[in-house]
């Protein structure tokens, strides 16, 4: 054998969920290949007599079968190369569907602790904080042991624990653990909790602060509320807040409360801007394909109303003497000399709903190199059909400089008004 032998390492994979990184097959240790679930691995140059071949990276969801006679689960497992120098052996891998399961915990009341706890699924451990939630992933289909361990002596757990999570392919199931922890110490005091909010498009409903996750009272952006509170740790939480706004604290903090005394604590809140208006489409009007000749004209657009964004339309069936159809363009930031000039939220003069309209002027750029102004309106699901309720797109544009227009209710495509 001048060029030494060769084993042929076969892998068969059966079943649901199968890896879609397959895996690799070493030999000897020495030598190793990526086959996919199905597939072959050739070692050339080998020397005749006992090699080690082993099938790793192997799911969880998966298993290998053991050979005909073997003692174990035969992988690793020994290959001979004979006398001709060729050897082969077969991986049969079967892998069950597997799905996920989500461990949740609710905790209320006061002292809570900071440790969190431990969650366990068949076994398997992972911490979990005192209100959060821990993924458990590649879970064989069927029922699987949820235990919740490490809950401090002043909490107690509400239902079953450990409890049973039913797992189906492909799904994800949820199981959740809900705890209330009574105060370490008999007294109370006073709980005063501040709101302090800056920035712009302030909520004028103001917010939630919740008291041990039990009790809530409403408070304004810009105030205080002040609660009878236990002696011990307070969790304190402040919900109700606009997408704008953040909150620069921990939310929800713990308050620590001392019997007879006065605790404070304040929420600091900064709104921004909200993102200015805008409206996009990239639509058809006219039927038939985009191309030379077609009496079709496309136009793809995202217009804000602080004046950024592009624009550019094209009409098929005006052909240019270069062959080329006619087209336009604005985008202020790669050609300055284009503009969006003004932003108006409605069209009332083309959306049965103006609310749902958006008008716009523009300067844009033509194929030809010359400016020419115009003016879109357009329309998001207007009811202006009215057959069954059913809500329409609609597209207008005029150029003032040739009296060029052209309105409709796209062919394809969508706008979106925001």
């Amino acid at each position: 054998m001048p060029w030494g032998g060769t084993i042929a390492a076969v892998n068969t994979t059966t079943g649901s969920d199968l890896d879609p990184n397959g895996y690799e097959v070493w030999v000897d240790d020495n030598y190793s290949q990526s086959p996919p679930d199905n597939g072959v691995s050739y070692f050339y140059g080998l020397s005749q007599g006992d090699h080690k071949v082993s099938l790793i990276m192997v799911a969880a969801n998966c298993s290998v079968a053991s050979t005909a006679g073997a003692t174990d689960d035969d992988n690793p497992r020994n290959v001979t190369i004979g006398a001709d120098g060729t050897a082969s052996t077969t991986f049969d891998v079967g892998c069950s569907s597997v799905g996920s399961l989500v461990v949740g915990t609710n905790t209320t009341g006061v002292d809570l602790g900071t440790a969190g706890y431990t969650v366990a699924v068949d076994g398997a451990n992972q911490p979990v904080a005192t209100n959060g939630n821990v993924t458990y992933t590649g879970l064989t289909t069927g029922s699987h042991s949820v235990l919740l361990s490490g809950v401090p002596g002043n909490c107690t757990v509400s239902g079953a624990n450990p409890q049973s999570g039913s797992v189906t392919a492909g799904g994800m199931t949820s199981v959740t653990f809900s705890l209330s922890c009574a105060p370490i110490g008999s007294g109370s005091g006073s709980l005063t909790v501040t709101t302090s909010t800056t920035g712009f498009n302030l909520d004028p409903d103001g917010y939630t602060v919740t008291i041990d996750g039990t009790n809530s009272q409403p408070i304004v952006t810009n105030g205080s509320v002040t609660v009878t509170a236990p002696e011990g740790a307070n969790p304190v939480a402040l919900s109700g807040v606009a997408a704008n706004c953040t909150v620069s604290e921990a939310n929800p903090q713990t308050v620590t409360v001392a019997a007879g005394g006065a605790a404070t604590t304040t929420f600091t809140v900064t709104c921004g801007a909200p993102p200015p208006a805008e409206v996009s489409g990239h639509i058809q009007l006219g039927w038939g394909p985009a191309t030379p000749g077609s009496v079709v004209q496309t136009f793809d657009f995202d217009v804000r109303a602080d004046g950024t964004g592009r624009l550019t339309g094209t009409d098929w069936g005006d052909i240019h003497p270069s062959g080329k159809p006619a087209s336009m363009t604005t985008d202020p930031v790669a050609d300055p000399a284009t503009s969006f000039t003004a932003y108006r939220n409605a069209a009332p003069s083309k959306c049965q709903d103006p609310t749902r309209g958006v008008e716009f002027d523009a300067v844009g750029r033509g194929d030809e190199g010359d400016l020419r102004s115009y003016t879109v309106q357009v329309c998001d699901d207007d009811p202006r059909t009215g057959s069954g309720g059913s809500r329409v797109d609609f597209f207008s544009i005029y150029i003032a400089m040739g009296g060029y227009g052209r309105s409709g209710i796209p062919t394809s495509g969508d706008i979106v008004k925001r």
